[in-house]
């Protein structure tokens, strides 16, 4: 595929030099999804058109004479046709799509995706859940995100460093432990008692109290603030229950973590960056930073934004001084050429004027290598959520739930309970996963449990299946599969299948460019689709031994596209269902 674009591009870049000299116009291609507009689309009139004094259908029609009148094309495209006000169809020949198969099918595993990412570091931060609260579903949306993004990267040759800064201090904190001491005085618990509970009633405990410090903080805050200043303080009378509650946070996520499959670099703390964020702002004040009546702002207004406050009056770093420490904390661990930011869209302001203070720091390091990744909100149909009231559905009961659904799927006695649980536990995940990621990521989530694990339609499950499907027609076939099809005519079915397949590495450098999770998603929910309609129109193991074999092929390199994007999804890929 990449040698006929490069060859077309050479031929369309010959006409544009012919007819605009020192340009700086780049041939691109992209993929129609109607195969009645070919299998290969380029624009490239339209953007001629706008740099000579011809129109686009004049410059098209050249275009296209050129095309036809190559002989070195003859073997690889059938056909080239104008449409629209400029638009070039080219249409692949069957023996062209047929020799891609077999390369596909040939190569055991999928290579490095060139792209502008290759070779580039990237520290991605992601996950962010504070200590002393539940795991909850918004964090859920930035863990599955970065993962995913992680893998794309990686798949175009990007050196990745996967980074989590986990908020560990302040007030929210604050209020967590007064409600652990009232919920402790209250219930007359002891923290032996409550340290023998597994990590997830652990974690309800840390988030009932939380709950309990904000409903009561107006009434108590003199109370609440001092434990937080203590905190700061690193008060004996105060830390040791910190630690150990911490603590309880700090597993209880370790165990998210690995279910989600995400395994960190280094994890930063928020607690860290006190002392060292304190101390790049009062080191570089006046500046950078400007001593407001003892306050410390970033006047972010000389530069378009807004001001912001990095030291309170009271002489604590604000978060946004402790990211002034991070940039540096993290570039230490990874020389990063850029930095990934996946956080809730709401943050955005926040990212701008932080982002200009980080550059303004450090422009050798930090100018142009910062960027945000905007999360939407994630919402359940049908649910209200709160942290700070305790109304709240965590991550272990959303995933509880969702196992219920999918085990509703199975007839008890077709297979064992442990290989049950185990499918179970990897198509819930892939409902889940998938319901986040196939929304793009500003747009907000509405998480629908009944349709995320739905086995057709636009799910997690769908795709399961069907890679379960060709699995299985793969391991039942006593076939050998043959690469040699050079007189194998293609039916329509199995055109479309093999066109869709062409451009899977180009969906993912598309997608590690763009930091885009849900274009890969749509492009293998419609493989599938493609993918099943063959299968339901046509036998695939049958008496004649070239069709099978073939058949066998397109089904092998379907099978190995829909583990591999189900792999960069952070997605298991179950072998049977």
């Amino acid at each position: 595929m990449e040698e006929i674009k490069k060859q077309l591009q050479n031929i369309f870049t010959k006409t544009i030099d012919d007819m605009i000299p020192d340009n700086h116009i780049v041939v691109t291609f992209s993929y129609p999804e109607n195969s009645l507009h070919g299998d290969i689309v380029s624009n490239i009139a339209l953007t001629m058109a706008k740099q000579t004094k011809k129109s686009s259908h004049e410059i098209a029609t050249l275009l296209v004479e050129e095309l036809r009148a190559d002989p070195s094309l003859s073997t690889n495209i059938r056909e080239v046709v104008q449409a629209g006000p400029g638009f070039i169809n080219i249409t692949f020949t069957d023996t062209f799509l047929i020799n891609c198969l077999e390369a596909m099918s040939a190569s055991i595993t999928f290579n490095i995706i060139k792209a502008s990412t290759s070779g580039e570091n990237i520290l991605v931060e992601y996950a962010h859940p504070n200590t002393h609260k539940e795991f909850h579903i918004g964090h859920m949306r930035t863990l599955i995100t970065g993962e995913a993004i992680s893998r794309i990267l990686e798949a175009t040759g990007a050196n990745v460093f996967r980074a989590n800064y986990q908020g560990d201090i302040g007030p929210h904190v604050a209020k967590a432990l007064y409600g652990i001491k009232r919920l402790l005085q209250l219930e007359k618990l002891t923290l032996e008692e409550i340290q023998t509970y597994p990590g997830i009633k652990r974690a309800k405990f840390l988030g009932r109290a939380y709950a309990l410090g904000s409903f009561e903080y107006e009434a108590n805050k003199n109370e609440i603030d001092e434990i937080n200043k203590k905190l700061y303080e690193k008060s004996k009378d105060i830390d040791t229950l910190y630690q150990i509650t911490r603590n309880w946070s700090l597993e209880y996520f370790s165990e998210i973590y690995n279910t989600f499959s995400t395994q960190f670099d280094k994890l930063f703390f928020e607690s860290e960056m006190v002392n060292y964020g304190k101390e790049i702002v009062l080191k570089n004040s006046p500046n950078i930073f400007e001593n407001d009546g003892g306050t410390y702002i970033f006047p972010g207004e000389k530069y378009g934004l807004h001001n912001r406050v990095f030291i309170t009056k009271s002489g604590y770093p604000t978060y946004e001084g402790k990211e002034m420490a991070t940039a540096y904390r993290e570039y230490e661990a990874f020389h990063f050429d850029r930095k990934i930011h996946i956080v809730a869209n709401e943050q955005q302001g926040y990212f701008q004027v932080v982002f200009k203070a980080i550059e303004l720091l450090d422009p050798l390091k930090f100018k142009d290598k910062q960027f945000h990744v905007s999360m939407g909100m994630v919402t359940l149909i049908g649910r209200k959520m709160s942290s700070r009231t305790g109304d709240v559905l965590s991550i272990d009961n959303l995933i509880e739930e969702v196992k219920e659904k999918v085990s509703e799927l199975f007839t008890a006695g077709k297979i064992s309970d442990k290989v049950r649980r185990t499918i179970v536990q990897q198509i819930s995940l892939g409902a889940v996963k998938y319901s986040i990621l196939k929304v793009s990521t500003g747009k907000n989530v509405a998480f629908d449990i009944e349709k995320s694990v739905a086995l057709e339609g636009n799910s997690g499950p769908y795709l399961q299946y069907t890679y379960a499907r060709t699995y299985s027609l793969l391991e039942k076939s006593d076939k050998n599969i043959t690469i040699n099809f050079k007189n194998y005519k293609l039916n329509h079915e199995e055109r479309e299948v093999i066109r869709h397949l062409l451009w899977y590495e180009e969906i993912v450098r598309i997608c590690a460019e763009e930091l885009n999770t849900s274009l890969i998603c749509e492009y293998l929910y419609q493989l599938a689709k493609l993918f099943n309609h063959f299968y339901q129109k046509h036998q695939i193991i049958s008496k004649d031994d070239e069709v099978t074999s073939f058949r066998l092929c397109l089904t092998n390199v379907v099978s190995k596209t829909l583990k591999n994007g189900l792999y960069l999804l952070g997605i298991d890929a179950p072998i049977q269902m």
